[in-house]
């Protein structure tokens, strides 16, 4: 597909530290066939106003209470109308101003979805981390979401209207669970060799914060992790995350 329209959604609550550094890495992109959406829960800092700032260059942007951060991405995936979505979280940023046009140039018409490379970004310095092609299997049972990184995904127009929504039931790991189940699906996710975004992270993330690992571990459960002989359980594991080390050269992540 040439210059497919993507879709970035961004969700935010009282995001005012970081949002307008978010704002500006979509709207600095090379890549011209971009909408941009913003989908608040009703903040009651500055985030509103510095959305205001830049609203006539925004498709779309509302801001009202929500169940959670996947409420708010659910409904932004049902006003999105582009060939591809990317969820930017209103923390992270796109990792250059032509994030967007290297990875399109990777796209193929034979993949559902296509995820890339991610860059850590911490306090004092940035970490490049390099991801590889995994399966369903291998994902599972890496027993997290790290080697398809969901700031990285773009999803299908075609794989977003079988699987449009994201498990509310999930407050913190949902987007592990959605990258699960279209594996699970038969979805095929194709890694591209490109850093996408930049992943911030900081105390007050949902990553440091620890919350992720409760339900991270029922999800496993729920697509039969527990199932899976013990061996080839740790096999696997090992396999993986070596791999991943290895690829990075062992850098701190």
């Amino acid at each position: 597909m040439k210059n497919p329209l993507i879709s970035i959604i961004t969700v935010s609550y009282n995001s005012e530290k970081y949002i307008e550094e978010t704002i500006n890495s979509v709207l600095s992109q090379d890549y011209k066939n971009i909408e941009y959406l913003i989908i608040d829960g009703a903040s009651t800092d500055s985030t509103i106003d510095i959305i205001k700032k830049y609203e006539d260059r925004i498709t779309y942007w509302q801001s009202e209470p929500d169940k959670n951060m996947y409420d708010a991405i659910n409904k932004g995936l049902s006003k999105s109308k582009g060939d591809f979505i990317l969820i930017l979280n209103s923390d992270d940023l796109l990792a250059s101003p032509n994030a967007i046009s290297k990875a399109v140039d990777l796209f193929d018409n034979e993949s559902d979805g296509f995820y890339g490379n991610i860059v850590k970004l911490y306090e004092h310095k940035e970490v490049m981390i390099k991801l590889f092609q995994v399966d369903f299997k291998q994902l599972l049972l890496s027993e997290h979401s790290t080697f398809i990184p969901h700031p990285t995904l773009f999803v299908s127009r075609s794989t977003l209207d079988r699987v449009p929504e994201y498990d509310l039931k999930y407050r913190y790991a949902s987007d592990y669970d959605y990258i699960l189940k279209l594996l699970s699906l038969g979805f095929v996710l194709k890694h591209i060799p490109s850093w996408v975004t930049k992943f911030r992270l900081h105390n007050e993330s949902i990553t440091a914060s620890g919350k992720i690992n409760e339900e991270r571990i029922k999800i496993i459960k729920f697509y039969k992790f527990d199932e899976i002989n013990v061996i080839k359980r740790y096999f696997n594991y090992y396999k993986g995350w070596i791999k991943y080390k290895i690829i990075n050269k062992f850098k701190t992540t």
